[in-house]
């Protein structure tokens, strides 16, 4: 009777110190970054500070980096080369349903305790869709949403071909 407390509980404890993580860090001597102000050469107004604010705050909540303004073991840093918005779809009464943006730019990785250049893209393209009408497809509803995505889709593609590259 004992044993069939017993052994439970010995399993569980066991097996609650293990887990397993999807985070990794390829360069763990990296704990401090800078993000410098992003240049937008693009005529979407103000969009250099949206990037600025999106890419800080998806920093904070990714958490594998302390944001600072002094000192910092990486920066990253770059531009935006351009903007646009476009039709993507219509209905059957030719009206607007989605449009597409597309941002370009150009984004440093750079490890600045072994001064080395971990990501570096020249030319990095990224787009995504909102609905304008009622029956849209795309999942975003707004062109700010849009926006807000295609931030975390840089961000993602920075983290994947520099701190969690293999």
């Amino acid at each position: 009777m004992v044993k069939r407390f017993i052994y439970p509980i010995l399993l569980l404890l066991s097996l609650s110190g293990c887990f397993y993580s999807v985070y990794s860090n390829a360069y763990p001597h990296l704990k401090k970054i800078r993000v410098m102000a992003f240049e937008n050469r693009s005529s979407e107004f103000a969009l250099g500070d949206l990037l600025l604010t999106g890419l800080n705050r998806e920093i904070r909540n990714d958490g594998r980096l302390k944001l600072v303004t002094r000192d910092p073991d990486c920066s990253l840093e770059g531009h935006i080369s351009a903007f646009s918005e476009r039709v993507y779809s219509y209905d059957a009464a030719n009206q607007v349903q989605d449009y597409q943006v597309q941002m370009n730019v150009s984004v440093t990785f750079t490890d600045l305790i072994n001064n080395k250049v971990l990501y570096e893209n020249n030319n990095l393209s990224l787009t995504e869709l909102y609905a304008v009408a009622p029956g849209g497809t795309a999942k975003y509803k707004t062109k700010e949403e849009a926006i807000d995505e295609l931030i975390k889709k840089l961000y993602q593609t920075i983290l994947q071909n520099s701190l969690e590259s293999w």
